[in-house]
């Protein structure tokens, strides 16, 4: 990988990240490394107030380790890999 991210940066854009995740093309898990499209994604934990989920569980494995493209992070195998290895 040429480029280099911030990977907590990265992280905290895993976090309540609903309306990033459903604006995005792309899905990737950085705990199984799968991707997928947001429509796949039918688990969500972290409610608001009213007892909508925002933060996307993987539907792959289940783990809350979901970025979108629409982060600005590439969901490339590489890079959701480099993310597995720094946080698990």
């Amino acid at each position: 990988m040429s480029r280099k991210f911030d990977l907590e940066a990265a992280h905290k854009a895993s976090i309540y990240s609903r309306e990033q995740v459903q604006s995005s093309e792309i899905c990737g898990c950085f705990y199984c490394c799968d991707t997928f499209v947001p429509d796949e994604i039918n688990q969500w934990a972290d409610r608001d107030k009213v007892g909508i989920g925002q933060t996307p569980l993987c539907p792959k494995c289940g783990i809350d380790s979901v970025l979108g493209s629409a982060s600005g992070y590439p969901i490339t195998l590489d890079f959701l890999r480099e993310m597995k290895r720094h946080w698990f």
